[in-house]
């Protein structure tokens, strides 16, 4: 067994009074998205469970041996810099497993989504982290090697759960058989950005679920054609589908928002989740495969 080195850069707690107060307020936005009369309890137990989130995105250099040589990130002046400080320190550290072609280690270069959250640390501070990341290949590496959206449209919103404010992302996995059609699909995670009782996040979650289950369906994709991957007889994607309300804005790139993450589900046929991937370090409108040949050999969370 190989002992993995542990990264103590990927927590920071913050005690700079504008930054929590500014993180908090995300909290109480959260909670002031109610829906119907959430009792006590309920109010209190999704308090706890929502978290303040960012989704970062950019780039990894990594050298032959699986070292990270050099990193960039997208839009770094709408980020702020107690973000770009953490990412700065965490990311240099990461380690991956040597990239092989031919049998050779190579130097590569990956697409990099780092998923932050923010959670109470108590007298007023916020405890920053990095919870989750994604890295895989960038759009002309797997033009032909990888699967590719034909037709994708998305579903309707759910009339009822629109009436009760409901709202989220729904993280599919998508089975897709060689013809490019769907063959199965499942919602991995559904997280939701408005808060009730238990049983009004159950019916949000599940009606989400299976409108974008049903939409899924009868997505058509352009499957590989080249690669080591273009003779198997099906391939598995990620794809975010995020509801929002018509009169919500949209979360700006480098803002925090708020969320409930649900629990995550892992149907027979999709491989088992990488070392410190979760759905939610895909960025909405997003097609990812299902594995990456990037493997982290360190762990992204302490």
């Amino acid at each position: 067994m190989r002992t993995i080195p542990h990264v103590q850069h990927d927590e920071l707690p913050f005690q700079d009074g504008t930054v929590s107060r500014y993180i908090c307020l995300m909290f109480i936005v959260a909670m002031s998205v109610v829906l119907g009369a959430a009792d006590a309890q309920t109010a209190r137990q999704a308090r706890a469970e929502v978290e303040a989130s960012m989704l970062v995105t950019g780039h990894v250099e990594i050298d032959p041996a699986g070292h990270v040589v050099s990193h960039t990130l997208d839009q770094p002046g709408k980020l702020p810099p107690y973000v770009v400080d953490l990412i700065d320190r965490a990311v240099p550290s990461l380690r991956f497993e040597p990239i092989l072609e031919q049998g050779v280690p190579v130097a590569v270069r990956s697409k990099m989504g780092l998923r932050l959250v923010a959670t109470p640390a108590g007298d007023g501070d916020m405890r920053i982290r990095l919870r989750s990341a994604h890295f895989g290949e960038t759009a002309a590496e797997s033009e032909a090697s990888g699967v590719r959206a034909l037709d994708m449209k998305p579903p309707h919103y759910p009339e009822s759960i629109a009436r009760m404010g409901g709202k989220g992302i729904a993280y599919l996995l998508v089975k897709i058989d060689r013809d490019g059609r769907v063959e199965d699909v499942v919602a991995e995670q559904v997280n939701l950005t408005a808060i009730g009782t238990l049983s009004e996040m159950d019916r949000i979650r599940n009606a989400l679920s299976r409108n974008a289950v049903v939409a899924a369906r009868r997505w058509t994709f352009s499957v590989p054609t080249e690669g080591e991957d273009a003779d198997r007889g099906y391939w598995v994607i990620r794809v975010p589908v995020e509801y929002t309300l018509h009169d919500d804005r949209e979360t700006e790139y480098g803002a925090w928002s708020a969320y409930h993450p649900g629990p995550r589900l892992q149907p027979d046929w999709a491989r088992p989740v990488p070392e410190g991937f979760s759905p939610d370090a895909l960025a909405t409108g997003a097609v990812a495969p299902e594995a990456s040949r990037f493997r982290l050999l360190t762990p992204i969370e302490g």
